[in-house]
């Protein structure tokens, strides 16, 4: 048995790049060997053609395999060991499924022939079953056709609690998360890694992918001391990691007390894959995240709907609209595609009493998709006649503004007419210290790794390679 830590790899730097070639191979090759690369024909004609055909085809090797392994595929490939001989409570809901689309509940009742006990079941926001809307309080109930309880952590506590862990020497994390700081799954992450600490039990990360792949690093970190379910680290709102890298970044830096921590790593993923390129099927994370396409959105626009702006949730497209009464669709759509963002086009929506834009978002090689938010509201000033941000918004709507985005200064500088591009480029110091703060907790690197039978885990901090 080989132990060895978590790889640390050069600090990666994003650069958004125009849209040269549709298949995804290629694109991912080049995300893979020029990560820092902007794609001009002449250049990898002359320079880097050679290299390129070699990574063409280590990549269609590599993706003739199949679909990426999920933490939860590798846990039943090894009959559940970890398990054996547990009393396992499991967080999940229905995005905790397999590669086969199986949930991860039924997977675990399931697989109790290995020697362990499914015993209680635990549902972050949104509940169990996924469809309860967002922010709305979940009650503890039971599951009955598994038998078990169901202990709620988005009602009257978000913390498991001394009761619900009563029991329970394991608890299974299995969610999949957006990569995104305000999404609370990560936070319920936190908080059950704490209490498992306090109880000594241990904690099992079944790890997924980030769906904006592992390379996309932007937006502000947290400061002025606001700290919430919704912005409950410091780190940017695009961070990078994977549910299991950041469960390792929480245990070292986050906890008082770190909890028992092993994480069943994934098989197949590497850092420059976004999720259509891991070949699963995207299964809704909450009512208004549908699609991945409402996933990448959620970036893009998430903030607009804190503040009153028509986002599309509730609607075919969920976070990837805005729209208003009374504007004037064409000049918005023409003067955010004037930006000239990368891998982003909007397009006009509707007419009439309600208008506005679709963005298309190229999932490979899209910009600042968080700046979104901030160039789309000065736009909106610009525009539409007597529009102002926060001009008709309530105290509570501007403190959520506050705590999505981390901190008090961006409302404040938005209001105060400063560019924003001023507003963007101040986040650029800590996404560069985070890109190096992160290195010690990343598991997959840039290139694909020999698949072995076993899997691998990371069993307090250490990577296991069996």
């Amino acid at each position: 048995m080989r132990v060895t830590r978590p790889r640390k790899l050069p600090m990666l730097r994003r650069v958004g790049a125009a849209r040269l070639e549709p298949d995804p191979c290629f694109e991912l090759v080049r995300r893979v060997l020029f990560p820092d690369l902007s794609m001009k024909p002449r250049f990898l004609l002359q320079s880097k053609m050679p290299l390129l055909a070699a990574g063409l085809f280590l990549v269609f090797t590599w993706t003739a395999r199949g679909a990426v392994s999920l933490g939860i595929d590798e846990l039943e490939k090894s009959n559940f060991a970890v398990l054996q001989g547990k009393r396992v409570g499991l967080v999940t809901n229905p995005s905790g499924a397999d590669s086969r689309g199986r949930s991860a509940i039924d997977v675990l009742f399931r697989g109790q022939s290995a020697g362990y006990t499914l015993v209680k079941l635990f549902g972050p926001e949104h509940g169990i079953d996924g469809k309860t809307g967002a922010g709305l309080s979940v009650s503890s109930s039971r599951d009955r056709a598994h038998s078990c309880p169901i202990c709620s952590l988005y009602g009257d506590t978000r913390r498991p609690t001394a009761a619900m862990l009563a029991g329970v020497d394991t608890l299974v994390y299995d969610v999949q998360d957006l990569g995104n700081r305000s999404y609370t799954f990560i936070s319920t992450l936190g908080y059950v890694m704490d209490e498992a600490a306090k109880h000594n039990i241990q904690v099992i990360v079944l790890d997924r992918p980030n769906p904006l792949g592992g390379i996309r690093i932007e937006g502000p970190r947290l400061n002025d001391g606001i700290q919430s379910f919704v912005g409950l680290y410091n780190i940017p709102y695009i961070y990078g990691l994977t549910p299991g890298e950041l469960a390792l970044w929480i245990n070292a830096k986050y906890l008082a007390k770190p909890c028992r921590l092993t994480i069943i790593s994934m098989k197949g993923w590497i850092r420059p894959m976004v999720w259509e390129d891991t070949g699963l099927k995207w299964v809704p994370t909450s009512p208004n995240i549908p699609t991945i396409g409402a996933a990448r959105g959620y970036t893009a626009t998430g903030f607009l709907g804190e503040i009153g702006i028509e986002s599309g949730c509730g609607g075919p497209n969920p976070f990837q609209v805005v729209q208003g009464s009374g504007w004037d669709a064409s000049a918005v759509a023409r003067r955010f595609n004037a930006l000239h963002v990368a891998g982003v086009h909007a397009r006009t929506l509707g007419s009439g009493r309600q208008s506005g834009i679709y963005l298309e978002i190229d999932p490979r090689n899209a910009g600042n998709l968080t700046a979104i938010n901030f160039q789309t509201i000065e736009i909106l000033e610009q525009e539409v006649d007597r529009f102002s941000a926060f001009g008709h918004t309530s105290a509570d709507q501007r403190d959520m503004f506050d705590k999505v985005s981390g901190n008090t200064r961006i409302r404040h500088q938005i209001m105060a007419g400063r560019p924003v591009t001023d507003i963007v480029h101040s986040w650029d110091s800590g996404v560069a210290a985070w890109a190096v703060e992160r290195q010690p907790y990343l598991i997959y690197g840039l290139t694909p790794v020999h698949t072995v039978k076993e899997p691998s885990v990371i069993a307090d901090n250490t990577l296991i390679s069996q």
